[in-house]
């Protein structure tokens, strides 16, 4: 584990104050290793004292590690927790020059696991460590669970993970030799998450499962904490994201929100949401003015990660796009691994399917007219092509 920079040896307040429901609003401030609100079941989401927020400042980001960490004053612990870290965090942010000049990209490909899920499992991990689980039990489409079973690993908790028959080949050796107990299951992620489910109910093992557990998006959120600091507290048009369970967009536009009311940004951006034609729930359900995501008929695509046919958090999803006045579209499979290619040979990035799908998604921004010339987009690079090979 490394130490924290010196950012955190201050004198500041504490800023994390507990759980709170989403659906009955109940409150829950004790340290427990909650997962669903237990009077409801409703998704719980953290809640941080901005009263003291405002006794930080950017100018007390000092911490020469550059991780994620750095930002531990909008994570859910108190600032003596030793976090379970190698590293995550810290990604580079450049243009993308085959594309128009004002498109960027988040590189998250350059975390420990080639993945943005880094984030959200070290976050995960460091909160269950500190509530003394000893079990967990997940269901994933490959890159969760590789990272849980690496921060599971170091953190002496024991992981099982649930992943659908057609995850990719790589994802599940690498979780495998990482120590995870893994179980493939027939069908969807979402057969997946109810084999969790069971075995949660069954066994008594913390299910840490997508939004069933409240300590992964906030983790993904420090995403917008450093796309704005490495825009100097300034912030693009368009946030580009392409949606699978959604962890990394409610969590991004939490922080956003947030560090917008505490005057660290002057604005906030609007939130791009992108899926695959063969599986576009959420898409579908914004375009069409819904509050509730209905379930995906027969998904299909190359984009394996995005192959979630009814996100849990589908409500969530759709408050934050409206909230930020954001775009909804489709791309297809054929323009994905057009995209893939083309961003292999153009950039020297390779991309797995459900990060390629973002960048699918430029040319027809553009196009329509959604985006002018000058604004400027941040493409959020999820995931390295290194694991889906056999897709390239």
């Amino acid at each position: 584990m490394r130490r924290l920079g010196r950012a955190t040896s201050l004198k500041l307040p504490e800023t994390y104050k507990g759980l709170r429901c989403n659906d009955c609003r109940s409150i829950y401030e004790d340290d427990a290793p909650r997962g669903r609100c237990p009077k409801c079941s409703g998704l719980l989401d953290t809640v941080f004292d901005e009263d003291a927020l405002t006794e930080y400042s950017p100018k007390q980001l000092t911490d020469e590690a550059q991780t994620m960490w750095r930002f531990r004053m909008f994570l859910p612990f108190k600032r003596n927790v030793d976090p379970v870290t190698v590293g995550e965090g810290g990604t580079p942010l450049r243009r993308v020059k085959t594309f128009s000049a004002s498109v960027w990209v988040k590189d998250e490909t350059r975390n420990p696991t080639g993945t943005f899920k880094d984030r959200g499992a070290s976050v995960a991990i460091t909160r269950l460590s500190q509530s003394n689980v000893q079990k967990l039990v997940m269901a994933s489409e490959g890159n969760a669970g590789c990272s849980f079973a690496l921060y599971s690993k170091m953190a002496g908790i024991r992981c099982r993970v649930y992943l659908p028959k057609q995850a990719n080949p790589i994802k599940v050796q690498l979780t495998k030799k990482l120590g995870a107990r893994l179980t493939q299951v027939p069908g969807t992620i979402g057969d997946a998450g109810r084999h969790a489910s069971k075995t949660a109910a069954k066994t008594g093992e913390y299910n840490a499962s997508t939004f069933i557990t409240p300590f992964r998006h906030d983790g993904k959120g420090t995403m917008a904490l450093e796309v704005s600091e490495q825009l100097n507290w300034e912030t693009p048009d368009y946030i580009v994201y392409p949606v699978g369970g959604g962890v990394g967009l409610v969590g991004m536009w939490k922080m956003f929100s947030i560090i917008h009311r505490l005057g660290w940004i002057r604005r906030k951006p609007r939130i791009v949401a992108v899926q695959p034609s063969g599986c576009a729930p959420v898409v579908d359900a914004y375009n069409r003015g819904k509050q509730e995501v209905e379930e995906w008929k027969s998904p299909t695509t190359i984009a394996n990660g995005l192959k979630i046919p009814k996100p849990l958090a589908g409500k969530w999803i759709l408050k934050s796009l409206r909230e930020s006045k954001g775009l909804a579209l489709k791309v297809s499979d054929s323009e994905i691994r057009s995209t893939m290619r083309r961003l292999a040979g153009g950039e020297g990035m390779l991309l797995e399917p459900s990060s390629a799908a973002a960048f699918a998604a430029i040319p027809h921004l553009y196009a329509e007219d959604s985006v002018d010339e000058g604004e400027t987009s941040v493409v959020i690079a999820t995931g390295s092509g290194l694991k889906t090979l056999e897709q390239f």
